[in-house]
């Protein structure tokens, strides 16, 4: 029974050598190996290679493509920053790279409010916001609003210290605008 044991350890020592042998050949063969290169597409959009294009978080906040909804959404949430309403639903910072970004989207696209978003947009990109309380109502009541129902209806602009309050209380947690 001892032979039989030697010979068993023997057979199994020889093939974990050989086992190691073959796995360390082949290891060593992939590694040599250079990867394959992949093929790489060439993405264009209005004749630019986007391949070679920077694309802003802006962009990719507000694409060429965004839909109707998504602007009305965005603006009506920048607004609050203006505005008094006792109920505020979406909050984003106004910063003039987005106010910019979605001013070029909005007149590369055929919304059925554009000329208002346009309005709106074109002044806040001047630093006016003295229009904010209609602006915030306009989208508001496209919205749905109803101020029988809930008080978010804009009634006044935010001093600037209200504001100021408003943006450390609401906009500061934004990852984004950081």
């Amino acid at each position: 029974m001892q032979r039989k044991t030697k010979s068993a350890i023997v057979i199994i020592a020889v093939l974990v050598i050989f086992g190691g042998i073959f796995g360390y050949i082949k290891f060593s063969n992939q590694i040599d190996k250079p990867a394959p290169e992949k093929e790489k597409a060439t993405v264009e959009h209005d004749g630019v290679v986007l391949e070679d294009k920077i694309v802003t978080k802006e962009e990719l906040l507000y694409p060429d493509n965004l839909i109707e909804h998504k602007v009305n959404e965005a603006i009506h949430s920048m607004s609050h920053q203006k505005v008094e309403a006792k109920v505020k639903w979406g909050h984003t910072q106004i910063t003039q790279a987005k106010v910019d970004r979605l001013l070029a989207v909005v007149k590369m696209n055929d919304y059925k409010y554009k000329e208002l978003y346009i309005s709106i947009l074109e002044r806040w990109s001047k630093g006016d916001f003295s229009q904010a309380i209609d602006d915030h109502n306009s989208i508001w009541e496209m919205q749905g609003g109803d101020e029988s129902r809930n008080s978010g209806k804009a009634t006044r602009l935010l001093t600037d210290e209200e504001e100021k309050e408003y943006v450390e209380h609401n906009l500061t947690s934004d990852l984004y605008d950081k």
